[in-house]
């Protein structure tokens, strides 16, 4: 089986899985969800709307929308409580930035916002859940509604009776999708956050996975806040709101982090100013936000334009830049990229559908909450994050290919073909870095002997085997050198160092045992060679070329020796 192949069927038994665990999550959801409704009270109609000094009776908060409160505009809906059934039944609504006091007949039985307005905070979000008491059927249920500042988005989703767990499961179950994906998400980003050192460490300091995992835990968290999520599990709707907001604020800037690490030259310095620009305004606005001086609410229509401002102009980078590469490398090569901006571009514009609706209720129709929803964000979000990853995913694969491509082009390029050693480029290259970094080494050059004469009496297919044979001899004797290599003709070269440059002596004379051994084989020629070493600090503050010219000319003195005594065969049988 191919290599690309392994990792397609990893992905499909993956995700096979995964449908599998969602088929019966939901299965066992619904099943709950069916119990649990049998069992909860919706108090959809008969209640009696009050607002600005005119009465709505028979007001039906499921059909009609209570609209924009202003801030401190009083709206009190009530209705008669009838006996359902239970004994100290729970109450359950949600508000968004409201005062809420809530009467049993003419008693005060619950209040909330009143710390928060009198400290100057933004009154958060809230499911509120309260007592009933025994005595509560045939009694007026009044709901006070005060705007806590402009634009109070106050609609009421719901207003259940029953018990409180059974409520809690009821409403769930309206936001089960956004549920589901906000915990994969949240799951993921926090799994790919973990695992982003170690792929950033040995993966060429890539950072995309670190913003992949951000992306998904921010989107997460938006959307688990967005819908009171953390509220219901903490009872904290502070912390839930300001969570719903800070992430929101920060998608943008976690997106732009990931285009920051993925572009290279200009390209990356405009996302890198992008970046820096969204952390400036998110902090500005946090800071706004506990100094009292503004709400963390009265930011969404900025973030929206510049959010929109900033999806523009990244989608024409992105595409831009796409249409760029396609003309210079082969368009199979881009099947990451391909997935990106596709989960990209569904995100945006998914996004924007919500974005729109969000600012046509709020500031054209003046309706409420209940008009809102980030059904489009939610799937626009799990396609991005899902594609986001099957990018990166195909992008390792491509990176890969691409390594071992240019891997074996350096081989090549720096790989003397008859011998398989270092070629001359690598080991002057070799010299340089030695140069550089001043460290203990020692250089060994060598000479092989008798190639000329081998060439032309047996031919060059033997003085290729005589080559050959003695880079083998080289290859075993220094099995742990930093470097053995040909620098041409019949000249080798040696380097070793730190630990490893001490003893060169034994080593040539363990070389001279080799090739005695190979001589005592070989029927057509003679092993030998000249060869003469130097020490870096014999050359003190001199270069690596120096050492080795130095033990070159050790070898040349060597050479001259071995040339008084030329009556020494060269071939074997001779």
């Amino acid at each position: 089986m191919k290599f690309w192949k392994l990792p397609k069927l990893f992905v499909l038994v993956l995700v096979l899985a995964l449908l599998i665990v969602l088929f019966f999550i939901i299965s066992g959801a619904n099943n709950e969800i069916q119990r649990t409704q049998s069992s909860v009270v919706s108090l959809d109609d008969g209640w009696t709307l009050v607002r600005n000094g005119q009465t709505t009776k028979n007001f039906d908060i499921s059909t009609k929308d209570v609209g924009t409160i202003k801030d401190l505009e009083v709206v009190r809906l009530s209705h008669v409580l009838e006996d359902i059934g239970f004994d100290n039944p729970c109450l359950c609504f949600y508000t968004t930035h409201t005062l809420v006091n809530v009467y049993l007949d003419d008693e005060l039985i619950y209040e909330f916002g009143k710390d928060f307005r009198e400290n100057d905070n933004s009154i958060p979000k809230k499911h509120h859940y309260l007592s009933l008491g025994a005595s509560y059927a045939g009694r007026t249920l009044t709901l006070e509604l005060i705007g806590g500042h402009s634009s109070t988005f106050s609609g009421l989703y719901y207003v259940y009776l029953g018990k409180r767990s059974d409520i809690l499961t009821n409403v769930l179950s309206h936001s089960w999708l956004a549920l589901i994906t906000g915990m994969f998400l949240f799951t993921l980003g926090v799994l790919l956050i973990i695992l982003s050192p170690y792929l950033f460490l040995y993966n060429n300091n890539d950072l995309r996975i670190f913003f992949s995992g951000l992306i998904s835990l921010m989107l997460a968290i938006y959307i688990l806040a967005f819908h009171g999520i953390f509220d219901a599990f903490i009872n904290n709707s502070l912390l839930n709101t300001v969570l719903e907001y800070a992430a929101l604020y920060n998608v943008p800037t976690a997106v732009v982090g990931y285009f920051m690490s993925n572009f290279t030259g200009k390209t990356r310095k405009v996302f890198m100013g992008i970046f820096f620009f969204d952390i400036f305004l998110f902090l500005s606005s946090l800071i706004l936000h506990f100094s009292h001086i503004s709400r963390l609410s009265d930011f969404t229509i900025v973030l929206h334009i510049v959010a929109g401002v900033e999806g523009v102009f990244s989608i024409y980078i992105i595409i831009k830049n796409y249409i760029n590469n396609r003309k210079e490398v082969s368009p199979h090569s881009h099947t990451s990229d391909d997935i990106f901006i596709i989960g990209l571009i569904s995100f945006i514009l998914l996004s924007t559908i919500d974005i729109v609706k969000y600012n046509f209720f709020i500031y054209v129709s003046k309706t409420a909450s209940t008009s809102s929803s980030i059904r489009g964000f939610t799937l626009g979000a799990l396609i991005f994050v899902t594609l986001l990853l099957l990018s990166y995913f195909f992008y390792n694969i491509s990176s890969s290919n691409i390594a071992a491509m240019q891997s074996r082009i350096i081989n090549i390029a720096y790989t003397d073909a008859l011998t398989g050693l270092s070629n001359r480029a690598r080991c002057e290259q070799m010299l340089e870095t030695l140069t550089e970094e001043h460290g203990t080494y020692a250089i060994v050059s060598l000479d092989l002997n008798w190639l000329k004469k081998v060439n032309d009496t047996l031919g060059h297919h033997e003085g290729d085997r005589l080559l050959t044979g003695f880079s083998t001899i080289l290859t075993d004797c220094f099995w742990d050198a930093n470097l053995i290599g040909r620098m041409g003709g019949d000249e080798f070269i040696v380097i070793l160092m730190e630990e490893r440059s001490v003893n060169v002596t034994k080593r040539l004379h363990e070389l001279y045992i080799m090739i005695n051994d190979w001589n005592y084989k070989e029927k057509h020629f003679i092993y030998s060679a000249a060869y003469g070493y130097a020490y870096s600090y014999e050359v003190p503050n001199g270069s690596a070329k120096e050492v080795y010219m130095l033990a070159d000319n050790r070898m040349y003195e060597m050479k001259r020796e071995q040339h008084e005594h030329e009556g020494k065969e060269v071939f074997a049988d001779a």
